[in-house]
């Protein structure tokens, strides 16, 4: 049997969009405050278009990996150049390094924090060993 693919809607409610993505009316509409959603209106109600749901995909992305809001903005500031995307493609190519290069630092300083428990916890467990203690574990 046959099924129909069903086509994504076009156009998107506050509603719809904050249920699909898991996240308040109140985000989008700050995100709108800040310049990065645009949702045509309909007298009171926002009229979401699939660009801005992308463009919401790329926000909650990016704000997963620790951009600032900012740094999403001036990524999306340089879409619609005549380069063909390369300006928005470098910069963001250049975020992401850079949150690599954060996230790997802070890797390094955690893995150094978690040999140095590991080391005091296994001294201090001799210790209590030594003097007929067990460890509470």
């Amino acid at each position: 049997m046959l099924t129909k693919l069903r086509r994504p809607a076009s156009t998107f409610t506050i509603t719809q969009l904050c249920r699909e993505f898991s996240t308040t009316p109140r985000a989008l509409r700050y995100y709108e405050e800040q310049g990065l959603l645009s949702p045509s209106r309909d007298g009171q109600a926002r009229i979401y278009s699939y660009r801005d749901r992308a463009r919401l995909i790329l926000i909650l992305r990016g704000k997963s990996v620790g951009l600032a809001l900012a740094e999403i903005r001036d990524i999306f500031d340089l879409y619609g150049r005549d380069d063909g995307l390369i300006a928005q493609n470098t910069q963001a190519l250049r975020k992401y390094r850079e949150r690599i290069a954060a996230f790997e630092a802070q890797r390094a300083e955690i893995d150094t924090a978690i040999e140095v428990l590991h080391a005091a916890s296994a001294a201090l467990e001799q210790e209590l060993s030594k003097s007929g203690r067990a460890a509470a574990a």
